[in-house]
Parts: C-alpha cells; structure tokens; sequence
C-alpha cells in the first residue's frame, strides 16, 4: 500500500499552483515592483523571534494601515491570510466561500484545502468586470461563511467601491464574513476598506507589503480586523511563524516612507504612459482600465505574444484555455527599461505579423 493512498483524494489530484517566469531576465508576469527599498544584511539567527521587535512591526504596520495594533495581526504575506481566513471560517464538507471570477487563484486553492464549497459569482466582462449587489443576492446560498473581495482585482485591474463593501457588509450581517483582498490598493487612490473596519464586525481586510511596498521576498502581510475577531485568528496562528530577518527587514523599510511614496508615484506614471501605448496597437482588442501595478489586455494573439515575449526573455502573464481570460495577457508596469523593452518587443511581434499576412498575400 502506497502512502500516496493516505492522502485526501481531492488533494492528490489538484494541480499545484505554478507561478513561471522565473528564468527569465524580466518579469512582467507577476506584479511585482521594480526596485527595493533596503538590502539584507546579515542577522543573528540563533535566538527564537523577539516579541517586542514583532510588537513593534505591528504598531508600524497599524500605523501605517491607521488602524489600531490590536486590530491587526501579521501574516506571512496574503495568501498566509487567505488560508487563515478559510481554516477559521469554513468548516470541511459544509462551508462556502463566494468568490468573484476572474479571480487570484489561490482563493479557489485554500478552500480546496479546507474541503469547502466554492460559489463562483462571475463579474460582468461586458462592463469591465464590474459588480453588483443584486448579483452577490443571487449567488449567495445559506451556507456562504466569506464573500472574497479584491481590490483591485487580480487580474481584472478594476475596484469594488466603499459603498458596495459596506452594503454587502450590512446585507450579510451574522450570516457572512466580508474579506477584502487589498494586495494593489496603494497603486490607487481609493480609500481602504480599513476605513469601515470600527463600523461592521463581519469585515475583514487583507493587506500586504509583497506589491506597492517592493518586499515581495520578505513575505510578510496583515490581517485587520475589529479586535476580538483579530483574537481569534491568532489563536490559529503558530508562534514564531515570522523569522526576526522579516521583522527587523520589514521594520528598517517601513521607516523609509518617502521612498514608498515616490515608488508608487512612477509607477503609476508609468502605468498610465504604458496604457496609452498599449491602447495605439491594432493588435489589441481592448486595454482595461487599472488601479493597479499591471494591465489587462484582450487579443487573439495571446499564446502568440506570450512565446514571442519568452523568446526576448521576457515573461508575460496568461491564463489557461478554460478560463473566462484565455485570449487576454496580464502585463506587470515595470521601470523604465523594462517598459520600453516591452514596447519595442511587442512592436517587432507586430512587424512580423504583418510581414506574414503579406506573404500569405502574395503567395494566393
């Protein structure tokens, strides 16, 4: 009898999630930024995490989210939350969790690890990837335990008003609770969900340092919440689940707040220039609006570009064929160079395209 025979059978045949792109020089596949505020110095290891230093960190990051620190609790970056959201609130074979397609993936792969129900509400692609109350209305079912939010939304760009959070707050009241993926919201200039955290018991937001913050490799996100909801998460939460290299990492960056600011400003600069270049080229159906670091754009030449791209050791984002995105590409912005790359390698796809459509001509 193989041990492979122990294992939950669901578990067994889930595909991993793979994130790729990793060999190559550019990466404009996984929104991450550009550029680092600090570097890793050598730290002693021989001792256990120090809670103060750890206080400290979350008395930084409450600062930083205004919020109070007993409102918060640190987690090793947002999928870190979403599996504590999933293991607090669904119970195996009888929970659901509601979730808005096109979504981050890693939603759908911690509720599979609880053995939860997955109800998909589709935004609106017509309309942007828009969403509605009355759409969550008629999606909802009684055992629905967390309405997933994100925003902005992986992959779509788009945000999910205050206003819409805080009526599905108030409509699912004692019977749901309303998470709010905010992984891109310093690249917009909307307010946080943080700002109704005092108001509504059942809302939960999500909040990392992996994107605006350029920290990707620390790991290391939140979890904000009202105060006794906070205390129930950590008592799910092992101790010494962060290493002292991220606190004292994370602590020394969050100092360097003028770096943050004038990092998110180019790239939201950058973002826009990136848009108006994208939206020029014939070979793109459409180019959503974003709030976010990246772009979503429709084309028939998805798998096309996403082989062209990796042969100029670039990688792009796309999605697999049953997917409601399988003819779009998702592009991260990235610095200077690399955005300028991306323009002049889409333009020699273009160029050769249309090389072939006359060849074709020709030939017939």
């Amino acid at each position: 009898m193989s041990i492979l025979n122990l294992i939950r059978p669901e578990l067994l045949n889930t595909p991993g999630y793979v994130p790729g792109g990793e060999d190559a020089k550019h990466r404009l596949n996984a929104n991450e930024l550009p550029w680092a505020p600090i570097e890793t110095d050598p730290i002693k290891l021989n001792f256990y995490p120090d809670s103060r230093s750890q206080k400290k960190l979350q008395e930084q990051l409450a600062a930083r989210y205004q919020v109070e620190p007993d409102q918060l609790v640190i987690t090793r970056g947002s999928d870190d939350g979403i599996d504590l959201v999933t293991r607090l609130f669904l119970k195996a074979g009888e929970d659901a969790l509601m979730q808005f397609p096109p979504a981050f993936p890693m939603y759908a792969f911690y509720v599979r690890l609880q053995q939860g129900e997955l109800i998909q509400c589709p935004l609106d692609p017509d309309n942007n990837f828009s969403l509605s109350l009355q759409q969550i209305k008629s999606s909802w079912q009684s055992n629905c335990k967390v309405i997933m939010l994100c925003s902005p939304n992986n992959p779509t760009g788009n945000l999910i008003g205050l206003d819409l959070i805080a009526a599905v707050c108030n409509q699912y009241k004692n019977k749901s609770v309303v998470v709010v993926d905010e992984a891109y919201i310093e690249f917009s200039e909307a307010k946080s969900a943080t700002t109704l955290i005092n108001k509504y018991e059942n809302l939960v937001v999500l909040r990392t340092l992996s994107k605006a913050s350029g920290l990707a490799g620390l790991r290391l996100g939140s979890i904000i919440a009202q105060a006794h909801v906070i205390a129930a998460f950590k008592k799910i939460i092992a101790p010494f689940t962060i290493s002292s290299i991220t606190i004292e990492l994370a602590s020394n960056a969050l100092e360097m707040s003028d770096w943050f600011a004038t990092a998110i400003d180019t790239i939201q600069t950058s973002r826009d220039w990136l848009m108006n270049e994208l939206q020029d080229k014939d070979i793109f159906e459409k180019v959503y609006p974003s709030e976010a670091n990246f772009i979503l754009v429709k084309t028939s030449y998805a798998k096309q570009l996403v082989s062209w791209f990796a042969e100029k050791n670039v990688a792009l984002r796309d999605f697999p064929p049953h997917s409601l995105l399988h003819d779009h590409l998702r592009i991260t912005v990235g610095d200077e160079q690399q955005n300028q790359l991306l323009i002049a390698t889409l333009s020699s796809f273009i160029n050769n395209v249309s090389g072939l459509k006359n060849a074709k001509n020709l030939i017939y």
